[in-house]
């Protein structure tokens, strides 16, 4: 089983490093990362005979030991086994090495799967020879790429154990690209982190894996400041979050089975949420710090974060699923305290009407929109001017910024009545891009300028940030010099910047 690991190792190197032996000689100066650069400085010799001076470089092994610990550390694990070759005394140094990054490169020496993969058992013994010759001090990362299922549960959990015995604080466990059924994930276990064991955890990352509900007795990871879960099977509504007092950091992605993301004790430190492409519910977090959420996927999600006082910004994204009328009525619920949201929603239908908002965002300040709108012929014409509504969702409203893509060229005007007049007395910047000058485009440039009595400036750009392309900008220009300056060459147009 460790032949072709102790081959690989041995040999100078994992098979296929791209940093050669001669090149690690120094040559003056030690491989270490960009920010510290050791450089041996060269030992002057003077030939009185020929009046030459000559110089030699230092030799490695005259370095302190703790010199030497210090370019190891800063080296991959694959420079440090190159390394390893050159010099008796680095000829175990790599065993001291505190991040174990291991995938396929310790192997055929490139991660890029598309190349050479080793067989599973090649992986799983070359791993098991590197932890098992590796001193277990000094560890500060323990990372495992390669597909791997809970069949290799076995291999697994001794790794897990090197980590907790190495007393490593960053764990991450990452088994994908896998696309079948979740029966056959790792499970995590978190048994072996329980009590003292788990206390110099800070990162955990797990992708592609199984995380069933939190043993009896767990004291959970007392330390724990950042948690990543990818692809991963939660059985259970993640009540061990609350065993994770120091958190800071919870990102959750494509866990399709997470319904409720329901946290009814504070998480006091918590100041990042991410929330994306999970069947999610509900999220109902009591975090008072928290001051970054982000969120996307499906909108029929209740967003319950009106306990997080200090929550400023958010992000909203569902590109493939239209209900711009929750975006202005309910999430203002949810994310009452935010100041600046960003927004990007994919619009096919109108809201029933413009009537009195049931919440507003009280608190928001700055509003980025990246709306795709269907073409309006198929659901009616007022597609576009029911962004106005925001005047009514967010009296408070300082900057907005419209980005658009509409994949008509509507010209025909909304409904004169559709939405009533009503002055906003805080908006003083908006932006429009993607502009073509359809129909509801050029009435909403005229309800702004109209209505926005303390407007100090109006940028309007034919070309958009979605397809960083100019769609229809011949036409945008020509509906603003047609539609808007005759309308208001009494002055009002001097606000508008035609990009």
């Amino acid at each position: 089983m460790d032949a072709t690991a102790t081959s690989t190792v041995a040999g100078g190197g994992f098979t296929g490093t791209t940093i050669s032996a001669r090149r690690a000689h120094m040559d003056g100066i030690c491989l270490v990362n960009k920010k510290r650069r050791l450089t041996l400085r060269p030992c002057v010799e003077v030939d009185h005979s020929s009046k030459r001076v000559r110089s030699r470089c230092a030799k490695f092994e005259s370095l302190p030991e703790d010199i030497v610990s210090r370019i190891i550390s800063q080296l991959t694990l694959k420079e440090a086994v190159v390394m390893s070759s050159t010099s008796t005394k680095l000829r175990r140094a790599w065993i001291y090495h505190p991040n174990l990054y291991l995938d396929t490169s310790i192997v055929f020496g490139s991660s890029d799967r598309q190349k050479r993969v080793p067989s599973t058992e090649t992986f799983i013994d070359t791993v098991n020879f590197i932890l098992r010759t590796h001193s277990g001090l000094g560890v500060n990362k323990l990372a495992v790429m390669f597909e791997l299922r809970k069949e290799h549960a076995h291999d697994i959990d001794g790794w897990v154990s090197f980590a907790v015995t190495s007393k490593a604080r960053v764990v991450t466990l990452n088994f994908s690209p896998y696309h079948g059924s979740h029966d056959r994930s790792y499970n995590f276990p978190c048994h072996l982190f329980n009590g003292k064991s788990g206390s110099h955890l800070q990162v955990l990352q797990l992708d592609t894996v199984t995380l069933g509900p939190s043993p009896p007795g767990f004291c959970g990871f007392a330390n724990l400041t950042m948690l990543t879960l990818e692809n991963v099977l939660v059985l259970g509504d993640l009540q061990f979050l609350l065993k994770c007092p120091a958190l800071e950091w919870l990102t959750i992605r494509m866990c399709s089975q997470l319904h409720n993301l329901y946290a009814p004790e504070p998480l006091p430190r918590l100041t990042f949420l991410c929330v994306q492409d999970c069947a999610i519910d509900k999220i109902d977090v009591h975090a008072p710090n928290l001051t970054t959420f982000k969120y996307r996927g499906r909108f029929k999600v209740i967003i319950a974060l009106r306990e997080c006082l200090k929550l400023k910004t958010a992000s909203i994204v569902s590109p493939i699923e239209d209900n711009l009328y929750y975006i202005f009525t309910e999430l203002p619920n949810g994310l009452p305290h935010v100041e600046r949201l960003h927004v990007n929603v994919f619009v096919k239908t109108q809201i029933p009407g413009f009537t009195q908002a049931p919440y507003k965002f009280i608190n928001l300040r700055h509003l980025t929109m990246r709306i795709t709108y269907e073409i309006a012929k198929r659901f009616g014409r007022n597609a576009v001017l029911q962004l106005a509504y925001f005047s009514e969702a967010a009296p408070f409203l300082v900057d907005l910024h419209l980005d658009m893509l509409c994949l008509d060229f509507y010209e025909s005007r909304p409904a004169r009545d559709v939405i009533m007049n009503r002055p906003h007395y805080s908006l003083k910047r908006a932006c429009i891009t993607g502009f073509n000058g359809n129909g509801g485009q050029v009435a909403l440039v005229k309800f702004i300028l109209k209505n926005a009595v303390k407007l100090e400036e109006m940028v309007i750009d034919p070309k958009g940030r979605i397809t960083n392309q100019m769609m229809g900008e011949h036409k945008g220009r020509r509906m603003i010099k047609e539609k808007l300056v005759p309308k208001y060459k009494n002055g009002l147009l001097g606000r508008v910047i035609l990009v």
